[in-house]
């Protein structure tokens, strides 16, 4: 079992001026108000609609995690959680065959199992808007969060999962394989050949939910049981997640 930071998660939008402000004009009937959405974010699934922050940042506790993979190895079911089995103590590569992760009798590898299961850790996360609606929710990057300086065996091999209300859009981002690069790529979609997505509209005073799951990628060539016996997987950086969505006039 390995183990996994807090994830921190933040939330903007880009334009001229950005308020949830009305301002009366005092020369006739007509009101002044912003041109760009004043975008908010909650820890949950509802509340967005109700604060003015548009950062958060979860207190998640030291968790331990078991390796999986949602469709980087060979021969793994894309969208699904599996896990298997390496070939020898100092190597990690795949031994037989991947199964699907669960605790029943016949597991299929959804979000809720491998949550269960203690393969992904799970943080709920809500969007809303002041003002305008938004289109095109999208994540515009993740990134280590400031200040970490962890250089833990792990970095490489932290997946950061992002869906949708009901999974059924998602995206997976983890670091470049470049040794000395700490940079975020998508590493998997839920598109077709892995395309862009978007994770749908936000409707003003609306609260939008979005899930992040965080798992380890069991093909990285250092999640060994030979590193976990040397205490060489230690808990890894905490990530940031930047969304972004388009303002459209109501």
């Amino acid at each position: 079992m390995v183990c996994v930071a807090a994830v921190a998660l933040g939330s903007s939008t880009y334009a001229w001026f950005v308020t949830n402000n009305k301002v009366d004009a005092t020369t006739s009937t007509i009101s002044a108000q912003s041109n760009a959405a004043f975008m908010t974010i909650a820890k949950g699934t509802t509340g967005a609609n109700a604060v003015d922050t548009t950062s958060v940042t979860t207190e998640v506790q030291t968790k331990a995690l078991y390796p999986a993979t949602f469709g980087e190895e060979t021969g793994a079911t894309k969208g699904k959680f599996m896990t298997g089995y390496g070939t020898k103590l100092d190597n990690g590569a795949l031994s037989g065959n991947l199964k699907f992760v669960g605790t029943g009798t016949n597991p299929t590898g959804t979000y809720s199992e491998a949550t269960a299961a203690d393969y992904a850790l799970l943080q709920d996360f809500n969007i809303s808007s002041k003002g305008q609606n938004l289109t095109n929710l999208s994540i515009e990057k993740v990134e280590n969060a400031k200040n970490s300086t962890s250089t833990s065996e792990l970095a490489k091999a932290l997946r950061v999962l992002v869906t949708n209300a009901d999974g059924t859009v998602w995206a997976v981002y983890g670091q470049k394989d470049a040794a000395d690069s700490t940079e975020y790529e998508v590493k998997l979609t839920s598109a077709e050949q892995n395309a862009a997505v978007t994770f749908g509209d936000i409707t003003a005073g609306d609260d939008t939910a979005v899930h992040v799951y965080l798992y380890y990628e069991g093909k990285d060539a250092k999640v060994t049981t030979k590193n976990l016996q040397d205490n060489k997987l230690t808990a890894t950086n905490a990530v940031t997640v930047y969304f972004t969505a388009t303002a459209v006039n109501k």
